[in-house]
């Protein structure tokens, strides 16, 4: 077991010197990645040529993107990424609390500045004013 654990240490320790000054997975190559996941699996059961071929170029732009050493360039192209898809992330951000606060809460979305606003669930038509904005919208809850 000595032996194994000692591996274990030299493998991590030459990953990290390789990794050293590369771009490493950013939001966008996370992105690119779990699309690629997302094709590969359907193409199990499509089994089609071109979503293969899709799917390996996702998986070959998101290695590309994590070993690349031009990391000003990365990182301009990742805060682009990041404020395209601000608006929709925000939306999918709140999916997680829906589910947790499902008997208790409703989760709405200011339209004006897309803040996530709970309000409690069965209260019927009500008001509801941004605490960021005041925009008011009447939303049934």
């Amino acid at each position: 077991m000595n032996r194994f654990n000692n591996f274990l240490y030299r493998f991590r320790s030459q990953m990290a010197q390789f990794m050293y000054g590369r771009n490493g997975l950013d939001a966008m190559a996370r992105t690119v990645y779990i699309a690629a996941i997302i094709l590969f699996v359907i193409n199990l059961f499509a089994n089609n040529a071109a979503i293969s071929a899709i799917t390996l170029v996702l998986f070959g732009y998101s290695l590309f993107r994590a070993y690349s050493k031009n990391i000003p360039k990365r990182y301009a192209e990742n805060e682009k990424f990041l404020e395209k898809t601000r608006i929709p992330r925000k939306y999918i951000g709140i999916i997680p609390m829906q589910v947790r606060d499902i008997r208790t809460s409703r989760y709405y979305v200011c339209s004006k500045c897309h803040q996530q606003i709970r309000v409690p669930r069965g209260k019927g038509k009500i008001e509801i004013t941004c605490p960021k904005c005041r925009n008011s919208f009447v939303k049934r809850t």
